[in-house]
């Protein structure tokens, strides 16, 4: 990867882009740096991780000279905090649609937070918050993408559930320029989110996804709950039929 501080400019909404050539994770450094008052579009960049961090605590395998490893600080002055949970959907919204441009590669998402190739995970994303009261106080997005891994820069046990852009595409990309496109397409869809919601990515989100009218599993509350997945609303919660044919509308979860 290039060294960022050669970028001689950066997508609008970005204020700075730290680099580190290690970090334990972007989103804990990042959230370090909100609490000191850095402002909105501050970004952190990394080659690899040795604590990158997933959904409920899992881990992100982040090996150096591979991937892309960032987080992004957003200070939405305006947006409610029930609201900001779409603000995952957007973020792999984003990311699926520049990867597509930069490969004839087919990803798709599952709701909420997960990038796929076929059935295997090529990237995540972890939204994280801290509100005052009734306010926002910030969100910190931590992207987490598979670029150029071998089958052998996996574990063992991600061998069958993980993949890459160089796996399905068998050629090598330059992550510099690819970290930039998606790190504008990222920002412009956050304010345009901010304004106007999810409603905007409504469509998108369907015809990228990897969900709907399939049969899954949810674990809500933890409590188990399967059902086929119907549709996605303006605000981004999942619409699923139980299996007795009661519907539910799942606004924060996750697909087992």
């Amino acid at each position: 990867m290039n060294y960022p501080h050669a970028f001689n400019e950066l997508p609008p909404g970005a204020k700075q882009v730290l680099y580190y050539p290690e970090l334990d994770s972007t989103s804990t450094a990042l959230r370090r740096l909100a609490e000191e008052g850095a402002p909105e579009g501050t970004v952190i960049l990394t080659d690899s991780q040795s604590a990158g961090r997933g959904r409920r605590g899992r881990s992100w395998h982040s090996p150096p000279g591979k991937g892309l490893y960032f987080s992004v600080l957003l200070r939405p002055a305006h947006l409610e905090p029930h609201r900001a949970a779409a603000i995952t959907l957007v973020a792999a919204i984003s990311a699926a649609r520049q990867l597509r441009k930069a490969a004839a590669t087919a990803v798709t998402v599952k709701w909420p937070n997960d990038l796929l190739v076929g059935t295997k995970k090529m990237g995540g994303i972890l939204t994280e918050g801290k509100t005052g009261g009734d306010k926002l106080l910030y969100l910190i997005l931590g992207l987490g993408l598979n670029i150029n891994h071998r089958l052998a820069d996996f574990p063992a046990e991600l061998h069958s559930s993980a993949t890459s852009l160089r796996l399905t595409e068998k050629r090598t990309f330059e992550r510099t320029a690819l970290f930039l496109s998606i790190l504008e397409q990222l920002l412009h869809d956050c304010r345009l989110f901010f304004r106007k919601g999810f409603a905007p990515f409504q469509l998108h989100w369907r015809e990228l996804n990897a969900t709907l009218g399939k049969t899954v599993e949810l674990t809500q509350s933890g409590k188990p709950l399967r059902g086929r997945a119907l549709d996605i609303d303006p605000e981004g919660a999942l619409l699923l039929e139980d299996e007795t044919g009661k519907r539910h509308r799942i606004i924060c979860g996750e697909i087992n």
